[in-house]
């Protein structure tokens, strides 16, 4: 078994624990109604990035003037996270709890409320922060200041812009989708396999669903198969995963040969509806194997350029 470890923090889904149904499907965050309704939409702009070790995109933010932190830039979550330890050190006072649907299984979270978030694209006031014991980075940045228009990743300064939603820009390739709960999903092929996959910008990794493993004909034992790393979630959860390296992935004009995918039996995948056939999550690892990914949300496109 590979001794290094994957924190897969795509598929943490955050339930009203007064409720006995999904009240928001954000992967590693906060419902997306509550939100978005606690600041005004952000103009258009730009701010730098960096990068991790795996190779997902920090942002630095200030919480009520206390920071920097860096916050991973997740396209598969909608609302903001911080990890326990960061919280306790700025001093936040936990408040409502929260059923969540990790990677691995379910926990319970606490939020608090912080008065401004800032960063050098946005300016949030009044925002839900869920608390997470594990999070990459000191937290996670989703998606809901965004939902209104574009997102542009460049992996190669790094950096991301924010403008209005329009036309695919010249020298994108685009893939139509739809958005579930906030996450943009997309139809992809793996080999000769239609597949739906979240675009998780959080994830290190591919993750594929045992319906994706079965439509590939990957049974037990199939020499194809290789021991995957650990998985472990933002609740300090682990488990081994199995990897196999396939033909190629295509998505619209993009084609990227021999990808790897990991497998496991993903709650989030069963929380948006996506367990009746073959599903994924579409990690940086691949990703990032373009010059530029962008997100435009109400056009519900996935867009790459070289």
């Amino acid at each position: 078994m590979p001794a290094y470890a994957s924190s897969i923090a795509a598929s943490l889904l955050m339930l009203a624990t007064t409720a006995p149904t999904v009240v928001a499907a954000p992967v590693d965050a906060v419902d997306a109604s509550t939100s978005s309704a606690t600041h005004a939409p952000i103009p258009a702009g730009s701010m730098p990035l960096r990068m991790d070790a795996s190779g997902r995109l920090q942002a630095q933010a200030t919480l009520d003037g206390r920071g920097p932190l860096l916050l991973t830039v997740d396209t598969a979550a909608t609302g903001t996270a911080l990890s326990q330890a960061v919280a306790a050190r700025l001093g936040l006072r936990a408040g409502a709890d929260r059923q969540v649907v990790g990677g691995i299984g379910r926990a319970d979270a606490q939020t608090v409320t912080v008065g401004r978030f800032h960063s050098d694209l946005f300016d949030l006031r009044n925002v839900p922060v869920l608390l997470l014991p594990q999070a990459q980075g000191d937290g996670i940045l989703g998606m809901a200041p965004f939902a209104g228009g574009r997102i542009e990743l460049d992996l190669r300064t790094p950096a991301m812009l924010y403008g209005p939603s329009g036309p695919t820009p010249e020298g994108f390739a685009s893939v139509d989708g739809r958005v579930l709960h906030g996450i943009l999903v997309v139809d992809i092929r793996i080999d000769e396999v239609t597949v739906q996959a979240l675009v998780d910008t959080g994830a290190p990794y591919n993750v594929g669903n045992p319906a994706l493993q079965a439509a590939l004909g990957i049974v037990p034992g199939d020499p194809r198969l290789s021991p995957g790393g650990t998985f472990n979630d933002t609740f300090g959860r682990t488990r081994d995963v199995e990897q196999a390296t396939l033909g190629r992935i295509t998505l619209g004009g993009v084609s990227f040969a021999r990808p790897t995918v990991r497998f496991a039996d993903m709650p989030v995948f069963r929380a948006l509806g996506l367990d009746d056939g073959p599903a994924m999550i579409l990690g940086i690892g691949q990703l990032a194997q373009m010059g530029v990914i962008a997100i435009d949300f109400p056009r519900a496109q996935l867009q790459l350029r070289p």
